[in-house]
């Protein structure tokens, strides 16, 4: 039996797929037969025919409890053999660890959610073009099953997958018509997407109108799913706010702000407060609170637009993980960390202002590996991304105008070859001219120009965009050049349309993102830079006003006994040495704003871009180098004023 290319490619993407970790691990403890109620089961199928997951109910469930007891017996072993559970803080570490077992809990017991929730998402990014590319597959011909798979061939992610398992179970008479393949496939997504189903309800009725009527039912449907995607993407701006003001007041600012209330603490009752479970409480459950908070915003958001994959050109094809860059990015922190760490071992002072450089330095050397990595690992492809960009802004116009030229009636090559020169100030320009080389260098027609697997021009401009749009002109342009004139007239009008749309939404969201931005480029370095400079100018005047007075006992008494108990109620009340060391404060408090602004650098990055990974990374460097250097300036530079102000203070005691 010949086995179809569609089944092949079916095979490949579906019954062949490696199973994830996640789904393995489900696989394994399904053996346990722990079995979740009758109303949780239900909501576990859903969520996984929905992502279309290869495990069970049971599994899911089965995995999150072994997860659970699996964390707690390990964690709780861990403080045994290290003799924490003898230890006065026993109690503490044992409910650290309940903390955070129930928080494994909750996260392995909604992960076929969460699973189901980004397939919504990464399949919503590709609707808008979906629609576009169904659109103009039936301007080409009025074939419904053709303009499905013309979408899922140039569709990505699970979108795709989902369109093409409905044109195989057309194949395999699960459905009779692609028509009722459709009405499946909208049931499935009316809830998620009641615009996306609308316009593709638009498409089917098409097929039953004359070509005047179809042209606009066609038409309706992209403005449809464009219309659609603004009211979303308003609404979900407008619902951002309350969010991101709780995050920003209860998850950075008020945190930030009562790190130094725990140097005075420490001061006056050092046995309450240590700086490990300081550190515990800001550098690990705090972050981890704040992610799960931007987590349930993210999941809330609308689809966004297909990005570029840089990763299909030439020079980024075969790129290794392990390359200089990652190996840089680990070696620039060591010299910081390891000259910090051991200038700092050799002093037990609570307090100087080396070793408050010291620990800035430790910070400096983390803050640059993360810099470097996430701004040099992409600054060669985001380069190539925004070409891709600006060619897919400027594509839609030099469509319309080859499109007049070939409505005169002249080749494509011919009309290709004319409007370049008008349009080389451009960057599709070079698009245009790579197509023209491989036709008159190489001898190539103009499908295999662009199309060619080692030399096409699409190859080097790997848009999806691009690429789609261009298959459907090659293959209308079997058809005459009149036919690909206005076809080409009518593509370039969809193109501008979706431009304008996501340039509105990004205006949109910007506006929602503002006080983000400024919370993470601004406010946080500052409010952190003056809690540690204000600190550690405290602990100085503090430690300077204790040696001063015990002085003026000591001289008050002549050294007797009655000078000796002045230092000693001045000790019982202002306890110097159990002060939590400055470096050791400064360390906490640069770590957590390391976090706090990587966490929001993406959290704005995804808001604003979805699913842009190149975009993520330069954000996210170019953010903590800034709040990095304002942090440290700002701490440096207050502490040297206050330290100037101490010597007349110290004078009128």
């Amino acid at each position: 039996m010949k086995i179809s290319k569609e089944y092949q490619e079916f095979l490949k993407d579906v019954i062949y797929r490696r199973r994830s970790v996640y789904e393995r691990l489900c696989k394994f403890s399904e053996k346990f037969h722990i079995s979740p109620s009758k109303g949780l089961e239900k909501k576990y199928k859903a969520a996984i025919d929905f992502a279309h997951l290869e495990i069970t109910p049971k599994g899911a469930f089965s995995f999150s409890i072994l997860a659970a007891l699996s964390f707690s017996i390990f964690f709780l072993l861990l403080a045994f053999a290290f003799g924490i559970l003898t230890d006065p803080n026993g109690p503490v570490a044992v409910l650290l660890v309940i903390i955070f077992d129930l928080l494994v809990f909750y996260y392995s017991y909604n992960y076929p959610f969460h699973l189901a929730t980004m397939f919504r998402i990464k399949a919503s990014s590709e609707m808008v073009l979906g629609v576009v590319y169904m659109t103009i597959a039936m301007r080409i011909v009025p074939n419904l099953e053709n303009a499905v798979k013309f979408a899922a061939s140039n569709t990505v992610g699970p979108l795709a997958y989902d369109l093409r398992k409905m044109i195989w179970d057309l194949y395999t008479r699960k459905y009779n018509s692609i028509s009722d393949a459709l009405d499946t496939f909208g049931e499935k997504w009316r809830v998620e997407n009641e615009e996306f189903v609308d316009a593709i309800n638009l498409i089917q009725t098409s097929m039953s109108e004359s070509a005047a009527r179809r042209e606009k039912a066609l038409d309706e449907a992209v403005h449809v799913i464009l219309d659609g995607t603004k009211d979303r993407m308003r609404r979900y701006a407008h619902e951002l706010r309350t969010p991101v003001t709780v995050l920003n007041a209860m998850g950075i600012l008020l945190p930030i702000i009562g790190l130094i209330f725990f140097p005075i603490i420490t001061m006056f009752m050092p046995e309450m407060v240590r700086p490990a479970f300081i550190a515990i409480g800001y550098n690990i459950v705090l972050p981890i609170t704040l992610f799960w908070m931007m987590k349930d915003t993210l999941e809330k958001r609308p689809y966004s637009f297909y990005q570029p994959d840089v990763s299909r050109h030439p020079k980024f094809r075969y790129e290794r993980f392990f390359n200089k860059v990652l190996l840089l990015s680990i070696v620039i922190p060591i010299p910081f960390l390891v000259f910090g760490f051991y200038q700092i071992s050799l002093s037990a002072e609570v307090f100087t202002f080396e070793l408050l450089l010291y620990s800035l330095m430790v910070i400096a050397g983390v803050a640059a590996g993360i810099i470097f990595y996430s701004i040099f690992s992409v600054w060669k492809k985001l380069k190539l991304r925004n070409d891709i960009i600006a060619i897919e802004k400027e594509f839609s116009e030099a469509l319309f105008q080859l499109g007049n030229q070939l409505a005169r009636g002249m080749p494509i090559e011919k009309a290709l070859k004319d409007i370049t020169p008008k349009i080389k100030d451009l960057k599709i320009a070079k698009f245009f001219e790579k197509i023209l080389y491989n036709i008159e260098a190489f001898g190539m027609t103009f499908e295999k120009a662009i199309f060619d697997e080692e030399n096409g021009a699409i190859n080097f401009y790997p848009s999806k965009t691009i690429e789609a749009v261009m298959r459907a002109i090659t293959s209308i342009s079997k058809r005459g050049m009149a036919a690909v004139s206005g076809s080409m007239i009518s593509i370039s009008r969809y193109l501008k349309d979706v431009k304008f749309v996501e340039e509105d939404l990004k205006d949109v969201l910007s506006e929602a993102t503002s006080n983000m931005n400024i919370q993470s480029l601004l406010l946080a370095p500052l409010t952190s830079g003056i809690v540690v400079a204000l600190t550690a100018s405290m602990m100085q005047l503090l430690t300077a006003f204790s040696e001063k007075v015990g002085d003026i006992m000591a001289g008050l008494s002549g050294g007797g006994v009655p000078g000796m108990a002045g230092g000693t109620i001045l000790s019982s009340i202002i306890n110097v040495k159990e002060m939590m060391p400055v470096h050791v404060f400064q360390l906490i408090v640069g770590i957590y704003l390391i976090e706090i602004v990587a966490m929001l650098a993406i959290f704005i990055s995804r808001i604003n871009n979805g699913e842009e990974k190149l975009l993520r990374k330069f954000e996210l460097g170019k953010t903590l180098a800034i709040a990095i250097f304002i942090y440290i300036a700002l701490a440096v530079g207050l502490y040297l004023v206050f330290d100037s102000m101490i010597p007349d203070m110290l004078r009128l005691v």
